[in-house]
């Protein structure tokens, strides 16, 4: 048996991965990074206790492995004696100072803490990201990891390190995901219960695992990974140049993930939510409710924000054709057809670079969500997937554990074995007919909406 565990930026998940690939036992902790019992750890204390609940739930003794992945890029520093200098610099966060001709997504988040707190950049003996910090715990080995050797530069690489002109024995090594980092110790084990001895694998940042975990490890197919913020991964042989997409190394080496940002999806939906005193209902209910609201109906018109190429930014965002009779069913129809409308935009980009998307196969929450699934098949034409283990940063963790144990002979093969599709929403012609027509109307005003919205920011800045 496998425990898998994915820190997420609300929550973190784990669960008991069978030898067959399905998740029999699953725990899930909502992180509360201001709480006061973390003073000065932010979210990695959040991060601790969250992984030390669900060890407690799920302990087994015949676990054969531990494998934890994590967001990023965020990084946390720690002192000689291995205490948290500074509150996590997280993925989200606009603690950024990059130099022009550098690749790394984490060494612009340490120079900004070297430009702005250099005390705390001083007193530092090495930096951690998300997932190397609870490995850490658990092994006592400081080490961060990364997809193989081309996609190493991103983490950081000794010429980077150079060029920001910091010190490189702050820097740990880099270990290839799926790796055995090391085995829990008597420390590890008193903290949390499980069995010392068990080894710990590397699952490094969570969207490079949900690709695994989705099967997206064969040019053509394409994964739609949604939580706070979302992103649609395409598995490609080739690099794409359109900078409104962007292009990493996948994990399967020689492939290729093209990636269309949506920065704050999930993160608008929540606003909704809490704007309309939502936050306790589940989202099933919600959704019900909004579904009572005719597809398409043209009003009100939700635009999230300014940002070009795609509405991907909840950002001084407005609703327009508000009216009297209308309540929160009618917003929550606009928001969500913004969102599915921004995912729309995505597919089409892909296609305009000879990508195409047929289906999009989902991970996270919106998996479990049956009305959410239909609404987007029908906004985007494309079929959906779900597969039999929705949170795929835990199935793509456990196919690496399994390779790495020796099950596989590597994880391309434990995710052609172990990923099983248990769903497909297909669109509904008659909603998709709809929803065809109400998306071209949508782009033409989103023009307009955007040259308002410009017009506003203007304004308040002279104010």
């Amino acid at each position: 048996m496998i425990l898998a565990v994915d820190i997420g930026t609300s929550s973190i998940k784990g669960a008991i991965i069978s030898p067959e690939g399905y998740a029999f036992a699953y725990h899930k902790v909502h992180l509360f990074p201001e709480d006061r019992n973390y003073p000065g750890e932010g979210y990695a204390g959040s991060w601790k206790s969250g992984f030390i609940e669900i060890a407690s739930i799920l302990r087994r003794q015949d676990i054969s492995a531990v494998v934890i992945s994590g967001n990023g890029p965020t990084i946390v520093p720690l002192g000689k004696e291995g205490e948290i200098l500074h509150t996590p610099l997280m993925w989200m966060g606009r603690e950024n100072s990059s130099l022009e001709g550098t690749h790394s997504f984490y060494l612009p988040k340490i120079n900004w803490l070297k430009e702005n707190c250099p005390s705390v950049y001083e007193a530092t003996d090495v930096f951690l990201t998300t997932s190397s910090y609870i490995t850490w715990l658990l092994t006592g080995e400081k080490a961060v990891v990364s997809a193989h050797d081309e996609f190493d530069r991103y983490i950081w690489s000794g010429q980077d390190i150079e060029k920001y002109h910091m010190k490189e024995s702050r820097f740990p090594p880099i270990v290839t995901m799926g790796a055995v980092i090391g085995k829990i110790s008597s420390a590890g084990s008193s903290l949390t219960g499980l069995p010392a001895g068990v080894p710990v694998v590397g699952g490094g940042v969570d969207f490079m695992v949900s690709l695994i975990g989705t099967g997206v490890v064969r040019p053509g197919r394409t994964c739609d990974r949604a939580g706070t913020s979302e992103g649609i991964n395409f598995c490609s042989d080739k690099p794409v140049p359109d900078t409104r997409l962007r292009t990493l190394p996948h994990a399967v080496e020689g492939l290729y993930n093209v990636s269309g940002i949506l920065s704050s999806t999930g993160s608008l939906f929540e606003w909704y939510r809490r704007i309309t005193g939502q936050e306790n209902y589940g989202y099933a209910e919600t959704l019900s409710a909004i579904k009572s609201v005719a597809a398409g109906s043209g009003t009100p018109m939700f635009f999230p924000g300014l940002k070009d190429g795609g509405l991907w930014e909840f950002s001084n965002g407005m609703a327009v054709g508000l009216e009297a009779y209308q309540g929160r069913n009618e917003l929550g129809r606009a928001v969500m057809e913004s969102i599915g409308y921004a995912v729309r935009r995505a597919v089409e980009l892909f296609e305009e670079n000879d990508c195409p998307i047929g289906e999009l196969r989902v991970s996270g929450g919106q998996g479990k969500n049956v009305i959410w699934n239909q609404i987007k098949a029908d906004i985007t034409g494309c079929s959906i997937l779900v597969p039999e283990v929705e949170d795929a940063e835990l199935l793509g963790g456990a196919c690496l554990a399994s390779a790495a144990l020796g099950r596989f002979d590597n994880f391309l093969e434990a995710s052609d074995e172990l990923v099983r599709i248990k769903k497909i929403f297909y669109p509904d012609k008659k909603e998709e007919a709809v929803y065809r027509e109400e998306y071209e109307k949508y782009k033409a005003v989103s023009e307009e909406a955007k040259k308002f919205l410009r017009n506003i920011e203007e304004m308040k800045g002279s104010f």
